[in-house]
């Protein structure tokens, strides 16, 4: 199938070239304290910026350099070594956690780590699995130390590694990659353990991480497959928050272009089925399929966009959202007569026309280019200043490529830290309504509903899902995050040995490991259950009413109840014993039948016994039905001497309407009726 969207703003496609160059944006890292520090490295050093977290754009941030290493005076276990950040802080042996009390309450942390591991037999962890666990250790921002003298950039994690995307959702804090060279400097200044080296206070400086004009430009490059996962999922929020302050910032203040990732099938291959299926001018223009079908389902060439120039950037918010909402693969309906529906519905006529854009589409079967798209080509593939876009998504602000959360707070903050000074929209003037301490940020923490954190809005401010919750698939709710559903590999050692829990903190997005629970039945007094011995076929076992309950302690405490709610032990009797309560509320256990007769996996007694160690089962049985006869018979006579008395009654009745009666008759004319 071929299908079309036909947006109608300002740009479209690029194509991935053979060589990709890619240009990390660097910003500064200066050494404040100790003067010695400073005065070894008076240039400072480069530092590559993460492709998520929160860079503040515009500012800069002063915190104490931590490295937790053990040579470096922080002694913590952890697995791998806690200087690689790939688990959990509060796992740590003793659990570590940055102190924000007393002289350190209004210190900035900044958290050095180790790219890795590299050992063989330990797997290194994605960047964001190390920034997260850092943030969740108090760490105001992240250094990730290369183990080797190169710069690259933390790329998010792969479109379908969930376990690992889900933390780019509430990633607050700001991440820099720097060179060994660098780190091995920043570790030399680092207080060494036995020693008293001054504090090591650092400067993380994004002032001029990008270019600055009176009027910005920026491009955002997309594609609008809406079957890539979470990838997806982030585009589409932020494109639906973002309208209000785009549409503001368009009226004078910026230039905005949306643009479309394609990629190139070599010419050797285009006649293959897979350039077939995946382009469109016979592989010239391509997208890779969306559901890794090639022979059903979309196809890449389905999910090709293409644009007119018509110089109106803000028609492509309120298509793309649209289009989003209405025209899905899921629904069938991502097709070519949606797009044009929206397109009508959206006025389209009165600025442009279907016809206009079909002309500029042309014949996607033609073997020839197209001059729009590779128009386009050469802005993606950029130059030695810009570079050449190929992570999904990037943002590019006066030629400089935006790193950080695709988020509107963080996007905003990066556009306006684009405008040369003095220059800058209302927009960007705007107090931060959701700063730390502020009404907004207090109410919204106070929330029970999961949508405890404050984001900033053009208007406002609105309460959203905090740490621990994501987004319900209408949107309107937040759901909790089960921390100790991750699989085993994800969680603690010490959640998951024998016996081991794990327990969900309740509207955290924490967890903690109960690990050497014991196991109380083992004790000599059998947890303060019942226990006796029996001699059986000559020889002496004990029975105990002790029953571990550790598998409902860990489910329990997996789905977040308080631990100290349920014990790890019950007492019940075993099989081939019944229960009996003494008057002070202990239980003991009383053999059904002769042991030697009973099958414990059953409990059922195979045959009669002699009723050694117990009531033998027939005379239980004969107890049982004797009982059973007397409740009878009494019943029976309770229910006649009632009859018999009502009968009486009735009849004196209707006898006293035709004479009088004198009384009520003799105690023996009582007796007499009674007994008739």
């Amino acid at each position: 199938m071929r299908l079309w969207s036909y947006l109608v703003s300002g740009t479209l496609l690029f194509t991935l070239g053979a060589q990709a160059r890619f240009v990390v944006e660097q910003s500064a890292l200066t050494i404040k304290f100790p003067v010695s520090g400073r005065q070894a490295h008076p240039d400072g050093f480069d530092m590559s910026l993460a492709n998520f977290g929160a860079p503040q754009y515009g500012g800069s941030l002063v915190g104490k350099l931590v490295y937790v290493d053990p040579d470096h005076g922080l002694d913590f276990t952890c697995s791998p070594e806690c200087k690689y950040a790939c688990s959990d802080f509060s796992q740590a042996h003793p659990p570590f956690k940055l102190g924000h009390t007393g002289e350190d309450a209004d210190t900035n942390f900044v958290m050095m780590v180790d790219r890795g591991p590299t050992s063989t037999g330990e797997k290194a962890c994605k960047f964001a699995v190390k920034v997260w666990n850092a943030q969740q250790a108090g760490a105001q921002a992240v250094i990730v130390v290369n183990y080797e003298d190169a710069h690259t950039t933390m790329e998010a994690p792969d479109e379908d590694d969930e376990s690992s995307y889900k933390y780019l959702r509430n990633i607050t804090i700001p991440a820099a990659f720097v060179t060994k060279t660098t780190g091995d400097a920043l570790k030399t200044l680092v207080a060494k353990k036995g020693t008293t080296q001054e504090e090591v206070i650092v400067v993380m400086d994004w002032t001029d991480a990008l270019p600055k004009a009176d009027k910005v430009e920026w491009e955002f490059w997309t594609n609008s497959n809406d079957q890539c996962g979470a990838v997806c999922d982030v585009q589409k929020e932020f494109i639906k928050e973002f309208v209000p302050v785009a549409r503001e910032l368009e009226k004078n203040w910026t230039q905005f272009s949306p643009h479309y990732i394609v990629w190139v099938c070599p010419r050797v291959y285009r006649q293959t089925a897979e350039c077939q299926s995946q382009c469109i001018h016979q592989g010239r223009y391509c997208t890779p399929d969306p559901d890794g079908d090639m022979e059903n389902g979309y196809s890449g060439a389905d999910v090709v966009q293409l644009a007119n120039q018509s110089g109106q950037s803000l028609r492509w918010w309120e298509y793309v959202t649209k289009f989003g909402e209405e025209c899905t693969m899921s629904g069938n309906n991502y097709n070519e007569a949606c797009a044009e529906r929206v397109f009508s519905e959206l006025n389209g006529d009165a600025w442009s026309s279907l016809s206009a854009l079909r002309n500029c589409i042309g014949n996607i079967q033609e073997d020839r280019d197209n001059s729009i798209m590779e128009a386009e080509m050469t802005s993606q593939r950029g130059d030695a200043d810009t570079g050449e876009v190929f992570i999904l998504p990037t943002i590019r602000i006066n030629n400089g490529q935006y790193r950080g959360k695709l988020a509107y707070a963080e996007v905003l903050q990066a556009i306006c830290a684009g405008f040369s000074y003095g220059a800058e929209p209302s927009v960007c003037m705007q107090e931060d309504t959701c700063r730390e301490g502020s009404q907004p940020d207090t109410d919204c923490k106070a929330n029970t509903d999961g949508k405890t954190k404050c984001k900033r809005t053009i208007d406002g401010y609105e309460c959203v899902c905090g740490d621990g919750y994501v987004p319900s698939d209408n949107g309107r709710t937040c759901l909790k995050i089960n921390q100790c559903s991750a699989s085993e590999a994800d969680l603690h050692p010490d959640c998951t040995c024998e016996r081991c829990a794990c327990h969900d903190i309740p509207g955290s997005a924490n967890y903690e490991c109960l690990k050497d629970l014991e196991d109380e039945c083992a004790s000599s007094d059998h947890g303060g259950c019942w226990h006796q011995d029996y001699t059986v076929n000559g020889k002496t076992k004990t029975y105990s009413a002790c029953k571990d309950n550790l598998e409902q302690y860990q489910t329990n405490a997996a789905n977040g109840r308080d631990p100290q709610s349920t014990p790890l032990h019950i007492c019940q009797c075993p099989s081939c014993f019944t229960a009996f309560a003494k008057s002070n509320g202990v239980i003991e256990c009383v053999p059904k039948c002769d042991l030697a007769d009973c099958d414990e996996s059953t409990g059922v007694c195979s045959e009669a016994g002699s009723g050694k160690g117990g009531l033998a089962l027939w005379a239980v049985l004969l107890i049982v039905v004797g009982a059973a006869g007397v409740l009878a018979a009494g019943g029976f006579a309770v229910y006649k001497y009632r009859i018999r008395t009502q009968m009486h009654q009735e009849i004196r009745a209707i006898m006293s309407q035709y004479m009088p009666l004198e009384s009520d008759g003799t105690q023996e004319e009582k007796e007499t009726l009674t007994n008739a």
